[in-house]
Parts: C-alpha cells; structure tokens; sequence
C-alpha cells in the first residue's frame, strides 16, 4: 500500500513538474515562435498578432538596434520551398523569396510549373532577401564604394580596376580583375566584379549593381528600401540579362513586396517589470496589427 502511495505521489509530481515548464515556456513564448528562432532576443514583449492565412508570417526584428519595434510580414506560401512552410509565427532578422519576373509568381505557384528547368539566375529568376536595418539602402551602397574607392587609391598589384562603356543606360560602369586568381585559374575571369552606379539628379547614388559577368550562371544584385515601408532593406539578385529592364525590375519588386502588407508595431521592453509599452492594436484588412499609445502586460 505504501509502495502504491509513493509511486502515485512521484507521478503526480512529475506530471506538476512538466505542466509547470509548459506553463513557463508558453508565458516566455506564447505566439508560438520557433524555438531555434528566439535568440538572445527572447525576452521581449508582443502584442497579439492574427497571421495571415496561406502565407509564412514572420516577426522582423533590427539585427543592430535596440528593439523599438518588429515588422510582421506574412509572405505567400507559393514564395517558400513546402518544406519551409509553417502555421507557427517565425522569428527572424530576415526573409527570402524566390520569384519569377516579369509576373513575381513564387517560384512554387503552380503558374510555374512548366517552366524551363534551370541552374543558377537564369530566365526571370528572382532572389529576394528583405530585412530591418538602422541604414538606408544608399548608406549601405556608399560603404562600398568607399571600400572599392581605397582599394582603388591604395595601387595594389592585387586588384587590377577597368574603366568600362555605359551600358543599360548607366553611365559609371567599370570593373575589378584579380591577377593573381586569374593566374591560378589559367586566365578564367570568374573572380571579376563588375560595378554599375546610377545616381540621381543630386549626384547621390541611387542605386549600385554589383555584377559577376563572368559566371556559369552571370547575375546581379542591387539594394533599395522599400518605398511603402523605409525600414525594410530588399537585396535582390537576378540574372545579368535582366539588367536591360533593371528599372522595371527594382519597380515591380518593390510594388510586390509592398502588396504583402508589411505592418509596423512599436514596443519598449521593460526589463524590470513585465509590461511593455505597445501602440493600441487594431486589425488591419491585411490581418496584420497596428498599434497606439497604450500599455499592456508583457507575455
């Protein structure tokens, strides 16, 4: 009889114990977010967030900053590979999207079924990485060109920079060889980078293509933030043949991503006590949040 006691008095212990952890876990986590995706930014507090159907919502978060505040992005289903897709609320400091231009289908909608199969950026395949990020579009491009334009001053043996012919209607174009792979190569220029700079009528840059021309599968990639919602950075690489159309393509990327719907929410995390200033939340017609001044409990 004693023995049955302490063994029921064990189990009921045990069972306290594993409801008392899944208690905590869901205070700490109670949207959900993928455990691998909590990271050292766990702790902080979220409204409540109505996900989008048929898509991938996922939490943005500045990679750099403090967190003020995440963007809720819920990206199509047919942009994401069927092993990627989840009904959970992801956490992350970006997303990808693989696309077709020029209609920006996913590249898994069934439109694209038939499709040429291919390797590489090649037809209209777009890859698209979207982020939070504390500098603009043209900060990050002119941290570039001041690396290329000291390397350029610093005469080494190493770099070897072209002047090239406008092309695509971009009048700054040049190049950048390294002998020394080229060499180990037996003259392959498969290392080559190629710079295109478009700039605006102030002379500020605008948009920088960084290209590799001489690639089994030559693409470009380009950066701009996104015209309806300025924290988020797009970074797309596509093929080099589409540089032809490269306006057309930034534009119909952007209107794309945009159409999703990406919503703002502020917070301030309260490290001392469990509340968190959040902007009062109302629904919006995209089944994100919006959000005014008030206060709420955190978790």
């Amino acid at each position: 009889m004693f023995k049955r006691i302490v063994l029921t008095v064990s189990a009921l212990a045990i069972v306290a114990v594993i409801l008392a952890e899944t208690l905590a876990s869901w205070v700490k986590n109670p949207y959900g977010l993928e455990a691998e995706r909590l990271g050292p930014k766990g702790n902080e507090s979220l409204p409540p967030i109505l996900t989008k159907a048929n898509a991938k919502n996922y939490i943005l978060y500045p990679k750099y900053e403090e967190n003020v505040y995440v963007i809720h992005l819920a990206l199509p289903n047919h942009y994401v590979h069927n092993t990627n897709i989840t009904d959970r609320i992801v956490k992350s400091y970006s997303a990808s999207a693989s696309m077709y231009y020029p209609g920006l289908n996913g590249k898994f909608h069934s439109d694209n079924a038939n499709l040429a199969k291919c390797s590489g950026y090649c037809g209209g395949y777009i890859r698209a990485f979207i982020q939070t990020n504390q500098n603009s579009a043209h900060a990050l491009s002119s941290r570039v060109l001041e690396r290329i334009s000291h390397d350029r001053q610093q005469g080494s043996s190493l770099y070897k920079f072209e002047d090239l012919t406008p092309e695509f209607g971009i009048d700054e174009h040049f190049q950048i060889r390294y002998p020394v792979i080229e060499a180990k190569s037996k003259g392959g220029k498969a290392s080559s980078e190629e710079y295109l700079i478009a700039r605006d009528r102030n002379g500020e840059v605008k948009y920088l293509f960084e290209c590799t021309p001489y690639t089994p599968s030559p693409a470009c990639r380009v950066t701009f933030n996104l015209s309806s919602r300025p924290e988020l950075v797009v970074d797309i690489t596509f093929g080099r043949h589409l540089m032809a159309e490269w306006q057309k393509v930034i534009q119909s990327v952007n209107e794309k991503i945009a159409s999703w719907g990406p919503v703002r929410i502020e917070l301030i995390n309260k490290q001392n006590n469990n509340t968190s200033r959040l902007t009062g939340c109302t629904e919006t017609s995209l089944g994100a949040v919006r959000c005014g001044a008030s206060l709420k409990p955190a978790g």
